[in-house]
């Protein structure tokens, strides 16, 4: 009966960590666990800054762990992201800085071989504006980052605030490409 129970031990524990998978994995079986075994994501973590068209823009980065994805059906860890934007007098423009974690409008995703790291941007605030983002290293020390937002297709219903505003006066609350410097 002890042999019984140790194999039967042994046999999960084989099972579970079968089904751990690095972050740059993309076709995962359900339940399954993208993990950050080689540590790549507390480079990321931690504020963000830089200057786009008069404004700052400021994103903090942090890391959560077996985080369950609905969608995909499977844990991650992964970063979310949020942001706050100044014009030049000071004036806020967008912030979400305060709002919880499982509100984070920006949310990781899986990092390639490069190291370039993907994230999906989604404002419910803002008529469910939305998009891919990419974020790397510019240097060695990993103190700059290029911040790269790729504005995605919107369907403006009847109920979205800016509705009939033409596209170029519409809210821009994300830079469509930055360098940002580690805080």
């Amino acid at each position: 009966m002890k042999n019984l129970f140790l194999i039967t031990i042994l046999f999960i524990g084989i099972s579970c960590k079968a089904q751990t998978y690095p972050l740059t994995e993309t076709d995962l079986p359900e339940n399954s666990y993208r993990k950050d075994i080689n540590n790549e994501l507390p480079f990321f973590e931690g504020n963000w800054m830089g200057t786009w068209n008069g404004k700052t823009f400021l994103i903090n980065f942090k890391k959560i762990i077996h985080q369950y994805n609905d969608i995909l059906k499977i844990y991650n860890d992964r970063l979310i992201g949020k942001f706050q934007v100044k014009d030049s007098s000071g004036n806020i423009l967008f912030d979400n800085l305060n709002i919880t974690d499982d509100k984070a409008k920006i949310t990781g995703g899986k990092i390639f071989p490069s190291g370039k790291y993907v994230l999906s941007y989604v404002d419910p605030d803002l008529c469910l504006k939305g998009g891919g983002i990419f974020i790397e290293f510019t240097n060695s020390s990993k103190t700059e980052l290029k911040f790269k937002f790729m504005e995605g297709s919107q369907l403006i219903d009847s109920e979205c605030f800016y509705r009939g505003t033409p596209a170029d006066q519409r809210p821009e609350p994300l830079p469509k490409e930055i360098i940002l410097t580690k805080q």
